[in-house]
């Protein structure tokens, strides 16, 4: 039944993933021309209507204050910043390089299974864990000072957000479906955009130079559909790709799902390189590979751990 469930939310993460490709691939197109906020205010405001009406037509039972209060709001709060910072690194790193670091997050969510739902971990995921990180290093290349940048760290912050996220959504799934999680995160972050969008118009901040840091101090305009419907769309698949995500966490093992969502690095690649001509270094491209080997390296040692437990149970 296990098995079952694990592959059940594989496929939901390699759709997830292939949502998330086009809308992240998106977001970096329109950067330019475009603000944060707006992003995220529009996104926040489509992802409300669409998970409400999927909701509302499934005659979804929900109330307003949530089953669990004090880890949706931990969720959603850490998604929220997590991804905020994410889309700021998208706007000044390469494609291939922000969702690399992303893909930290399997190893995260390794340990903190561990730690939270009493997963165990051996020598053997302890030293893939290590391989991962050692690939990290080789992308942000804190040894080369020309070439590392502190928005590096960035999706690092992304990725152990996310993988809180997922655990708290895994431990949670019995009383909150991927939809009503996904309505409570667009919910907050859209109460959080609103009020950090309204801080920093209040604020004095003349010490920062606004032109440089356009992409999150730039006013926010409405007047330009083509770019408000380009919002739109990247949302409903954003939306979907996250309740895709969400879904999949629930039905499935964390540590055995997470490493099918390195086909979004793939897709990353192949998109950084036919849109805007990005090639990874040498070096990143040896980080790469060996963050895709430990994560798969997760994926089957899991999986023979489950072939042993499956043998021993029918003996």
């Amino acid at each position: 039944m296990r098995t079952n469930t694990n592959q059940i939310g594989m496929i939901f993460i390699v759709i997830g993933m292939l949502l998330y490709s086009f809308h992240d691939l998106a977001v970096k197109i329109i950067a330019a021309d475009t603000t944060i906020f707006q992003l995220f205010i529009t996104r926040a405001v489509v992802g409300i209507i669409v998970t409400l009406s999927i909701l509302k037509f499934s005659n979804y039972n929900f109330k307003i204050i949530p089953f669990y209060p004090k880890l949706t709001l931990i969720r959603c709060v850490l998604m929220h910043f997590g991804f905020f910072i994410f889309f700021i690194s998208l706007e000044k790193l390469s494609l291939s390089t922000v969702t690399a670091l992303f893909f930290a997050a399997p190893f995260f969510i390794t340990i903190l299974s561990a730690i939270i739902l009493s997963e165990r971990i051996g020598f053997v995921r302890i030293l893939i864990i290590l391989l991962g990180f050692i690939g990290v290093f080789f992308i942000v290349k804190p040894f080369k000072e020309s070439e590392f940048s502190f928005f590096m760290l960035a999706p690092l912050f992304t990725a152990f957000c996310y993988a809180v996220a997922m655990i708290i959504s895994k431990y949670t799934r019995e009383n909150e479906n991927a939809f009503l999680q996904a309505f409570q995160q667009y919910s907050v972050s859209l109460l959080l955009s609103l009020v950090t969008y309204v801080m920093i118009l209040v604020l004095p901040l003349e010490y920062i130079d606004k032109e440089e840091w356009r992409f999150v101090f730039g006013s926010i305009h409405f007047d330009d559909y083509y770019i408000l419907i380009s919002i739109a769309i990247l949302s409903i698949f954003g939306t979907l790709g996250m309740t895709s995500l969400i879904h999949a966490y629930q039905v499935g093992s964390p540590i055995t799902n997470g490493p099918t969502e390195y086909v979004l690095l793939i897709l990353a690649i192949i998109n950084g390189y036919f849109f805007f001509g990005n090639i990874p270094d040498y070096l990143s491209l040896s980080g790469i590979i060996i963050i895709i080997l430990g994560g798969w390296g997760l994926f089957f040692r899991e999986y023979q751990r489950n072939k042993t437990k499956e043998k021993v149970s029918l003996t």
